[in-house]
C-alpha cells in the first residue's frame, strides 16, 4: 500500500489550514507559508514527504522522513499500533502550549511560527485522519483495547480543534 494518496490529503488539508490562519491574523493566504520556520514543521507533522516512493523508504533513517510524526507510532510501535492514542492527540500541542506559559520568553519569532506549524500539522492530520478514513480506530493497547469507530472520530477532531486552537493562540502571540 502506497502512503501517496493520503499523504497528498494530509498536505492539502494542512495547506488549507495554514491559508485560513493567514487570513484569520488578517494577512494574505500564503502569510505562512513563507516561513521556512513554520513550513517545515508543518510538514513534518502534517504529511512528511509522501512523495518519495514506498520502496526507498522502507529501508534506513528515510522512511522517519516519509511518514508524518503521528504515525511514527507504526514504525516505533509496529503496525498494531497505528493511530495510537498518544501519537494521534494534541499531545506535542498541548506541550508547546505549557512551555510557552511557562517561559514568556518563548512568545517570540521564531518559536512561534515553529510552535504554530507544529500545531497545524497536527491539528490538519488528525483532522483529515477523522474526515478522510473510511474506518479505524484509536489504539491503547495494540489487540486488546481500542475505542470504536465513532468514538474514535470524536477522539480525533477533538484533538484537531484543541490542535488548531493552540495555533490560533501562538499566531495571535506572533501577531501581537
Amino acid at each position: 500500500m502506497t502512503y501517496f494518496t493520503a499523504g497528498l490529503w494530509h498536505f492539502a488539508a494542512a495547506m488549507a489550514f495554514s491559508a485560513t490562519l493567514g487570513l484569520l491574523a488578517g494577512r494574505e493566504l500564503d502569510f505562512w507559508l513563507r516561513r521556512p520556520e513554520y513550513l517545515l514543521p508543518l510538514i513534518l507533522f502534517s504529511c512528511a514527504l509522501f512523495f518519495v516512493p514506498d520502496k526507498w523508504a522502507k529501508k534506513g533513517p528515510l522512511k522517519f522522513l516519509h511518514y508524518p510524526l503521528p504515525d511514527w507510532d507504526v514504525l516505533l510501535l509496529g503496525p498494531a499500533s497505528h493511530r495510537h492514542w498518544l501519537s494521534h492527540s494534541a499531545l506535542f500541542p498541548l506541550i508547546l502550549f505549557g512551555l510557552a506559559q511557562k517561559f514568556p520568553l518563548l512568545l517570540h519569532a521564531p518559536f512561534t511560527s515553529v510552535a504554530t506549524g507544529i500545531c497545524v500539522g497536527v491539528g490538519s492530520h488528525l483532522f483529515w485522519d477523522c474526515v478522510g478514513s473510511r474506518g479505524h480506530k484509536i489504539v491503547f493497547v495494540p489487540y486488546m483495547w481500542a475505542l470504536r469507530e465513532a468514538s474514535s472520530r470524536v477522539y480525533l477532531l477533538g484533538g484537531a480543534v484543541l490542535a488548531l486552537c493552540v495555533a490560533g493562540y501562538f499566531c495571535l502571540m506572533q501577531a501581537g
